[in-house]
C-alpha cells in the first residue's frame, strides 16, 4: 500500500472522516441521534490499538464498539473503493475547509462554518494560514459573537495545532513510561506529596502515548492551608530540571514541555476526592461515555470531584462515599469505593476501553488479570554466544543470564539466540555449530544452579514457509521460536500459509512477535488469525506477547480475540541484554489489556509443568 493510501486509511483519518460526517449532520439539521452515533464511532476508532482497516479485512469490523450496521456498511464501501457515495453525498453539502478548521482545538463545527462563510475561507489547502492572517488583521474580532478575546484564543489554538502537527504525535509506551517515571520520582521527593500516578492512556498502558498526564495527591492539611500546598507543588513541578519550558501554571494544574517537545500535564488533588480524579482521567473516552450513561440511568452525574446524586440516594450508599453537603457530591479517596458506589466491581485501568467491561463489572465477572509476579520464566533471551547468527548477538553470557534470572525470582529461562545464517555456511557447518552450542549450554546445566534452562533458538520463517535451519540441527534444541524477519508485504493468504507451514515443523513451540509490527516505524503484516489461532491450539504452540519496547506484539486486541479461540500465550522480552529482562512488565500490560488471566499464559507454570509442556512430554 502506498504511503498516501496508508494515511487515508489510518485510524486518525477514519476518525476525522466520521467526525466530519457528524459535523455535516449537525450543520444540516439532522437528528441528534445520528450525530451521536458518528461521534461515538469516531472515538472508538481513534482509540483502537490496531488499524481499523486490518480489522475490516478480517471480517470483524462490526465487532468494534460503536460501529453499527449503517456506519459499518458505509465504511466497508470506503475501504473497498477508497470512497463512499454516502459519505461524499453528505460531506459535499459543507465546504471542505470547514472540516480542516475542525482539527484545530476549540474550533467546533458551528464556529468553523461561520468563519468559513463570513470570511470566505474556501481553500482547504490554505484555510488555517488564511484564518491566522485574518486574525492578525483584526477581521475575526469584527464578526458577531467573536470579539478580540476570541480572535486571540483562535491564534493561540492555531499555534498549538501547528506545534503538535510538527512533532511525532504518539510515542511507544516504554519511551513515555521512562519519561513519566523520572518526573514521578522527582515529584515524590516533595514533602507535600503523598501519592503520584500516571493518568490517561499511560495508566491504561496503551501501546502508544500522546501527551503525558500525571496526578498528585497532597498530604492531609487544614482547609485554610490547602491552596498554599497546591501552589507549592505546582511551583515545584514547573522547576523540573529537564523541562524545556513551562506551558502554563494554574492553581491546581500545570503543563511543562520536556525534550523532545513532549507535553506533561499535572493535576493536583486533595486526599478525599483523589480516587474520583483518578477514575475520571484514566478511562478512554468510550469507557467514560459508557460509565456516564450508566450513572445517569441510575440517577447520578460524574465528575473529577466525585458523584453527584440527581435524586435521593439509598441509605446504604452513604457508607461508601464521603458526602460533601455544601456541593451535594459524594467524594471518594479510592477508585474501588467510586465503582462500589455505582454497584460495580472494580475495573482495572488497563481494560477501561469502552468494550464490555461495565457490563462485566455489573455482573461481577471481571477476571483476576495476570500479574508480573505470576511469570516464572522468560523463553526468548539472546546471549553473547557467537553461533554466527543471522541477526545480532546479545550482550551477556549464558551464566550471566542465569544469575540475572535468579535476581528476578524466575524458575527457568530459555536461551533463544538467532539461528546461524544460511549464507556462507553449509548445512553441515550449521549442524556442527548447533552441536557445539548444545554442548556449551549442557556444561552449564550440569552445574547445580537454581534457575533451570532450556535450549531454544529463534528461527527465521523463509518466504515459502520453510524455516532457516537444516533438519539435523533441530536435534540440538529443546524448542524453536519461529518468526518472520523479512518480506513483510505479502498478501494475507500467502503470509498466512507461510506461517502455517512454519508452525508444522518439529519442536516449534512459540510463534514469535506474531504481527511483525514496530511501533511508529512499521505496520504489522496481515494474517488470517482464525487459522493461526486454530493451528497453534491444535499443535500446542504458544503465541508470543513480545515485550520488546518497539513491538508489544501480539497487540492487545488480538490477544483478547485469541482467548475466544482458546489460544495460549507466552510472555517474553526478546532481551539482548540483562537489563532488558526487566521489561517483561510491558508484556504483562499487553496481556492485561487483552483480559488474560494467569492460566492463559504458559510461562506462569511451575518448572516441572512447564518442562512437560515445552518438551512435549504427555501425561
Amino acid at each position: 500500500m502506498k504511503n498516501d493510501e496508508v494515511e487515508k486509511f489510518s485510524n486518525k483519518e477514519i476518525a476525522h472522516l466520521l467526525r466530519s460526517m457528524a459535523a455535516a449532520y449537525l450543520l444540516t439539521g439532522v437528528n441528534r441521534f445520528r450525530i451521536i452515533a458518528y461521534e461515538k464511532a469516531a472515538d472508538s476508532i481513534e482509540h483502537l490499538t490496531r488499524e481499523v482497516k486490518d480489522i475490516w479485512q478480517e471480517g470483524k469490523l462490526f465487532e468494534i464498539p460503536g460501529i453499527g450496521s449503517a456506519i459499518g456498511s458505509h465504511l466497508e464501501d470506503y475501504f473497498r473503493s477508497r470512497k463512499s457515495r454516502h459519505f461524499d453525498s453528505i460531506l459535499k453539502k459543507i465546504p471542505g475547509s470547514v472540516f480542516v478548521l475542525m482539527k484545530i482545538p476549540t474550533i467546533g463545527p458551528k464556529k468553523a462554518y461561520k468563519l468559513v462563510r463570513e470570511l470566505k475561507l474556501l481553500n482547504s489547502a490554505t484555510v488555517i494560514e488564511d484564518l491566522k492572517q485574518a486574525c492578525t488583521q483584526g477581521e475575526v474580532a469584527k464578526l458577531e459573537t467573536f470579539g478580540e478575546k476570541s480572535e486571540k484564543d483562535i491564534v493561540e489554538a492555531i499555534n498549538l495545532f501547528e506545534k503538535k502537527s510538527a512533532k511525532i504525535e504518539r510515542m511507544p509506551l516504554p519511551y513515555a513510561f521512562v519519561i513519566a517515571k523520572e518526573i514521578i520520582d522527582y515529584l515524590k521527593k516533595n514533602p507535600r506529596v503523598k501519592r503520584v500516578d500516571a493518568l490517561g492512556s499511560l495508566r491504561r498502558m496503551v501501546a502508544t502515548i500522546g501527551d503525558i498526564d500525571i496526578a498528585v495527591q497532597i498530604k492531609s492539611h487544614k482547609v485554610h492551608q490547602v491552596q498554599k500546598v497546591y501552589k507549592e507543588i505546582i511551583d515545584y513541578f514547573i522547576k523540573f530540571p529537564k523541562k524545556v519550558k513551562v506551558d502554563n501554571a494554574g492553581e491546581k494544574k500545570a503543563s511543562i514541555i520536556v525534550h523532545p517537545n513532549i507535553r506533561v500535564d499535572l493535576r493536583v488533588q486533595d486526599e478525599k476526592s483523589y480516587g474520583s480524579m483518578l477514575q475520571y482521567f484514566t478511562g478512554s473516552k468510550p469507557h467514560n461515555i459508557n460509565l456516564r450513561e450508566y450513572a445517569l440511568k441510575n440517577g447520578f452525574s460524574l465528575s473529577e470531584y466525585g458523584i453527584k446524586p440527581l435524586k435521593e440516594v439509598r441509605s446504604k450508599k452513604l457508607e461508601v462515599g464521603s458526602y460533601n453537603k455544601k456541593s451535594n457530591i459524594y467524594e471518594f479517596n479510592s477508585e474501588e469505593k467510586f465503582y462500589d458506589f455505582l454497584g460495580l466491581q472494580y475495573i482495572p485501568p488497563e481494560i477501561r476501553e469502552g468494550t464490555n467491561e461495565i457490563e462485566g463489572a455489573l455482573r461481577h465477572r471481571i477476571p483476576k488479570l495476570i500479574q508480573r509476579e505470576d511469570i516464572k520464566g522468560d523463553l526468548h533471551i539472546h546471549s553473547s554466544y557467537n553461533l554466527k547468527p543471522s541477526h545480532d548477538l546479545g550482550n551477556n553470557t549464558y551464566l550471566e543470564i542465569l544469575k540475572k534470572a535468579s535476581q528476578l525470582n524466575y524458575q527457568y529461562v530459555g536461551f533463544a539466540d538467532h539461528n546461524p545464517k544460511l549464507s556462507g555456511l553449509s548445512s553441515h557447518q550449521v549442524i556442527e555449530i548447533m552441536k557445539l552450542r548444545n554442548q556449551e549450554i549442557n556444561k552449564i546445566r550440569k552445574k547445580s544452579y537454581k534457575v533451570k534452562s532450556f535450549i531454544g533458538l529463534e528461527v527465521d520463517i523463509l518466504p515459502d514457509g520453510r524455516i532457516s535451519l537444516p533438519e539435523g540441527a533441530i536435534d540440538y534444541v529443546d524448542y524453536l521460536i519461529v518468526a518472520i524477519h523479512s518480506l513483510f508485504n505479502l498478501d494475507l493468504e500467502t503470509m498466512t500459509n507461510r506461517v502455517l507451514r512454519a508452525l508444522s515443523y518439529p519442536k516449534v513451540k512459540i510463534l514469535g512477535h506474531p504481527t511483525g509490527r514496530l511501533l511508529g516505524k512499521r505496520e504489522g503484516y496481515e494474517l488470517n488469525w482464525t487459522k493461526i489461532f486454530a493451528a497453534c491450539r491444535q499443535s500446542n504452540i504458544a503465541i508470543e506477547i513480545n515485550s520488546w519496547p518497539d513491538r508489544l506484539d501480539l497487540p492487545d486486541l488480538l490477544v483478547r480475540e485469541g482467548l475466544t479461540h482458546k489460544a495460549k500465550f507466552m510472555l517474553n522480552t526478546d532481551a539482548h541484554a540483562n537489563s532488558q529482562l526487566e521489561g517483561i512488565f510491558y508484556g504483562v500490560s499487553v496481556a492485561k489489556r487483552g483480559w488474560c488471566k494467569k492460566n492463559d499464559i504458559i510461562n506462569t507454570l511451575s518448572y516441572e509443568k512447564f518442562r512437560n509442556w515445552i518438551l512435549d512430554i504427555r501425561y
